[in-house]
């Protein structure tokens, strides 16, 4: 029952509501008592006048009430010297005993409740100190259901026991247990209600301050994204004017590679279409097919024009150029993730290219696109060591090197787009 009202908390959420409603109770617990101090001095100067007759002289029910607003007196002292000694709880986990403690002004004030309401049936039958205590406290100190359960069972128990041996009036006898017992139930559901609403006002608060944490985090973390952005987009107008000052550098170092580059990204795009590879694949495709041979600014023009072959010397710094593009294009914020792409353009499916040797699939996805376009436009390109070939003969050279030079699948993919297109071209 206490369940499908009180709502559950985590761990850590209960270990900060129990501190919060033991520093509630502390500090009411503390005030009530201090009332209840000044009101038993109060009460005992009442007294005066029984006193004045002598309390031999008085009737029972007097007496013990005197008695008892000393008892009351004593009681609440007591508990400020041991609430004065709790006082640095909050500086502390909480303990067993500081629990037990957040409890004690409760069931102290019940039971004396209770007791002095016993007493009242020696004087005027009436059980109003009872009720009035009982709901006091559930309005006072916020507890657990379980724990008021107990509280106000226990009480209940003193009040029916004690008015049955003192009250010989049956009929006052009867509605002082009706009446007792229905406000004692009220008394608990009232204290169970305020607990249970406690709970959920700070459940409300934790969900708010959490929702207004990750609000403020979702900002911070847009700002910062947005600066990022700003500095991208700077850093992106910076390399895209870089990018065409290394391929206008490069086409000019040799006239028969003169748009090289502009070709392989237009081959290299068009494969990835026919693939249905994604946007991002495509742009930085199309970035390194750009810049695939900026490695050759470091080669001398004698080597790249040399209309003959070249010697093992001269092939050895041609087959740099990968490895010396990855390190100019490192420089640039926008190329780490086409690094890989530009210094292994030239490896082969067998295992067989250069510069690291790699072997089919451990050649990354984008630079075997790369290899196959870079192929056919040196096919189809006039080059100092001989003249320029159809496209067909590039697709047949394609088919040819499948599974040796070129990814198999790759190739064939290539082989049957442009094949379609010189059909209908």
């Amino acid at each position: 029952m206490e369940h499908s009202i009180t709502p559950k908390l985590s761990q850590n959420e209960k270990d900060e509501f129990n501190r919060e409603i033991y520093s509630i109770n502390y500090s009411r617990a503390r005030n009530f008592c201090l009332l209840l101090v000044v009101m038993s001095v109060v009460l005992l100067f009442t007294d005066k006048e029984n006193l004045a007759i002598g309390l031999e002289n008085i009737g029972t029910g007097l007496r013990v009430l005197f008695y008892l607003h000393i008892i009351l007196g004593i009681s609440m002292l007591l508990y400020l010297v041991l609430s004065w000694l709790q006082r640095n709880y909050q500086f502390r986990k909480l303990t067993l005993r500081d629990k037990l403690f957040n409890n004690l002004f409760s069931y102290m004030m019940i039971i004396l409740c209770a007791v002095f309401s016993i007493n009242d049936q020696l004087v005027d039958g009436e059980i109003t100190i009872y009720v009035m205590g009982a709901l006091s406290l559930a309005i006072v100190n916020y507890l657990t259901p379980l724990s008021s359960l107990f509280m106000y069972l226990i009480a209940h128990i003193i009040f029916i026991v004690g008015i049955t041996k003192i009250q010989t009036d049956p009929n006052i006898l009867i509605g002082n247990y009706i009446n007792g017992t229905v406000f004692i139930v009220i008394a608990w559901f009232l204290s169970w209600i305020l607990y249970s609403t406690k709970v959920k006002d700070f459940i409300a608060r934790k969900t708010i301050d959490k929702q207004k944490d990750q609000l403020e985090q979702a900002n911070a973390e847009l700002t910062e994204a947005n600066a990022k952005l700003r500095e991208s987009l700077l850093a992106l107008d910076e390399s895209q004017n870089v990018i065409f000052t290394l391929t206008l550098a490069l086409d000019s170092k040799d006239k028969y590679t003169s748009g090289h580059s502009q070709r392989v990204a237009e081959f290299a795009v068009a494969l990835a279409d026919a693939l249905g590879l994604d946007e991002k694949s495509k742009v930085n495709l199309w970035r390194a097919a750009i810049l695939h041979d900026t490695g050759k600014i470091g080669i001398p023009d004698a080597i790249l024009s040399k209309p003959s072959s070249l010697t093992e010397e001269e092939w050895k710094i041609m087959k740099s150029h990968p490895e010396r593009g990855e390190t100019i294009c490192s420089k640039l914020n926008f190329a780490k993730e086409i690094l890989p792409i530009i210094r292994h353009h030239h490896e082969r499916y067998d295992g067989k290219g250069y510069p690291d040797g790699l072997k089919a699939e451990r050649i990354p996805y984008l630079a075997r696109i790369v290899a196959i376009a870079d192929m056919v436009d040196a096919v189809t390109s006039q080059r100092p060591y001989r003249k320029e070939q159809t496209l067909a003969i590039a697709l047949e050279e394609l088919e040819r090197n499948a599974g040796t030079q070129f990814d198999p699948d790759l190739a064939e993919t290539f082989v049957n787009l442009y094949s379609e297109k010189t059909r209908i071209s």
